[in-house]
């Protein structure tokens, strides 16, 4: 149905802001998308990260074309 059950982010920083960043993104992202449909989910910023989101909605852009093939 088109809707997002659960998600899960992979941190790879190792080190300095770009970790920080990424641990409050994957401790803010979750309640975000889970429960809304995959076409209607487009972060901007997350618990302070503004960049971080850009991953994130490149990854589901690419989960729903893969979806829909």
């Amino acid at each position: 149905g088109d809707m997002i059950t659960d998600a899960s982010v992979t941190q790879n920083a190792s080190g300095g802001e770009a970790e920080e960043y990424q641990s409050a993104f994957a401790g803010g992202f979750k309640s975000l998308v889970v429960g809304k449909k995959i076409e209607d989910v487009s972060l901007t910023r997350v618990a302070g990260s503004s960049l971080t989101p850009n991953g994130f909605n490149n990854a589901i852009a690419a989960i729903e074309s893969q979806a829909k093939a």
